[in-house]
């Protein structure tokens, strides 16, 4: 298979300020690895959005407040949609999404008020399993994989011709939780534009120190690490998570934070 480009999202921590509740929502096949969607809205990303505070999120450059956006469709929910489409590869059949795609997701911040310093994201991924039978040994084994497999980070960057992503963020199971987070400065009533990169990664060593997973550390020999003997099991969970999984989806908290962004922890 020929490397795509890849896409990562920067994760979002949260605090205790003014926030916003977003989730992308990425809608899944069970073909192999590749993901798929024939439905009306066309193949890609939904991102949902809920709340209101100290802040206020656009998903364009002077656009309005997700919140107040009319022109959206809301889901069940109350929460409004917004539709962000997947970059087209030409070796990627249409329609589908495989390992190494990835996408940018633009969100303009701006505070509201004098006292809101700085942002804070993070993530929390969620799936569907194709079959609601799986037993708790198999999803076990996908919450593992899927952690590692699609990825949240901060940075894109090229090297050697090659897209690369670093500042990998957590995810949280607790919206309490103390995780890694993308966070950065706003200033009073300017507007600040937040790039995030949701990436399916296309190989085992295109994480950062994929040396130090936890679960591949039975690779490591006193030879080193055994990278070929490695991807060939990644490569496997790829075709796992298409078979087992329907959908994906991330809910995302941004928030306001009084504190500057240095000082966040």
């Amino acid at each position: 298979m020929e490397r795509f480009g890849r896409f990562f999202q920067e994760k979002i921590i949260l605090g205790t300020v003014m926030c916003i509740l977003l989730g992308v929502v990425l809608t899944t096949a069970t073909t192999a690895w590749y993901a798929i969607n024939n439905s009306a809205r066309t193949y890609g990303i939904e991102l949902k959005a809920g709340g209101t505070g100290g802040i206020k999120v656009a998903a364009a450059a002077g656009g309005v407040d997700i919140m107040l956006d009319e022109s959206l469709t809301l889901n069940e929910e109350g929460i409004p949609c917004l539709s962000i489409a997947l970059k087209d590869f030409e070796n990627i059949e249409s329609g589908k999404i495989a390992p190494g795609a990835y996408i940018p997701m633009d969100f303009y911040i701006t505070a509201l008020g004098q006292n809101i310093r700085s942002y804070a994201i993070k993530v929390q991924m969620e799936y569907k399993p194709a079959d609601e039978n799986i037993t708790p040994e198999q999803k076990s084994r996908i919450d593992e994989m899927i952690n590692d497999h699609i990825c949240v980070y901060q940075t894109m960057y090229e090297e050697e011709g090659i897209v690369k992503f670093s500042g990998p963020l957590t995810f949280y199971e607790e919206v309490t939780e103390d995780v890694e987070a993308a966070k950065g400065p706003l200033i009073f009533n300017q507007e600040v534009l937040v790039r995030l990169y949701w990436v399916w990664n296309y190989e085992l060593t295109d994480i950062p120190d994929y040396e130090k997973l936890e679960r591949f550390q039975g690779f490591q020999g006193p030879g080193g690490f055994d990278v070929r003997s490695a991807v060939r099991v990644y490569d496997e969970e790829d075709t796992v998570l298409g078979n087992y999984i329907d959908d994906i989806w991330m809910n995302v908290y941004i928030e306001g934070r009084m504190e500057g962004a240095a000082e966040n922890k």
